[in-house]
């Protein structure tokens, strides 16, 4: 019986911390909601990449590309996180949500206006972060980039529908980076 009151209580201490972290989560994004959507698109897009890192070594013998690591999380920080919650307010003013099709119209100027620009932005900068020179990092998008950009139609697009027609704005940009997580991994592959 006591075990399992213990097993039931440690469930109960997961909620808590949970339903903690969720509070303290959204008071940030109340107080401080464009520092806190970068945080989180910084720490996502870092997290990304070490997982790419840890799933498909690449060169020097498994070492981790901490450059790289951080090239990553600061593309997010400094650009994804600022970007995106920019984009969705504008998309709110511009698009409100009493519009007919609301939804798809945002939709199609996330997928053909912002995205393949931005995916571009990425490739080039985060190419520069990493070492390269312009040369090399404008040889490496011209290698990477619309297979990239296809993959981001094919996978991006179910999930914008999803976060511009049922999320909260205020949560969308978080949405958006728990599947960045994955998508982050891809993009480390493809590089």
């Amino acid at each position: 019986a006591d075990r399992g009151r213990k097993e039931g209580g440690g469930r109960r201490d997961e909620d808590s911390t949970l339903q903690k972290i969720a509070t303290v989560y959204r008071f940030a994004l109340r107080t401080n909601p464009i520092f806190t959507k970068s945080f989180t698109s910084g720490f996502i897009a870092s997290l990304g990449n070490l997982t790419s890192q840890l799933i498909a070594p690449q060169g020097n013998q498994g070492a981790i590309a901490w450059r790289n690591v951080v090239s990553f999380g600061a593309f997010g920080f400094c650009i994804t996180g600022p970007i995106t919650h920019y984009l969705y307010e504008i998309l709110e003013k511009a698009i409100p949500p009493s519009s007919k099709f609301c939804a798809l119209k945002r939709l199609g100027i996330d997928r053909l206006v912002f995205a393949p620009p931005y995916l571009l932005v990425f490739f080039f900068v985060v190419a520069l972060a990493e070492g390269c020179s312009v040369a090399e990092a404008i040889q490496r998008v011209r290698l990477v980039y619309w297979a990239a950009l296809k993959m981001n139609w094919r996978i991006w697009t179910i999930t914008q529908y999803i976060n511009f027609r049922y999320v909260p704005k205020e949560y969308r940009v978080l949405i958006a980076n728990v599947v960045s997580f994955l998508w982050n991994i891809y993009l480390a592959a493809k590089r």
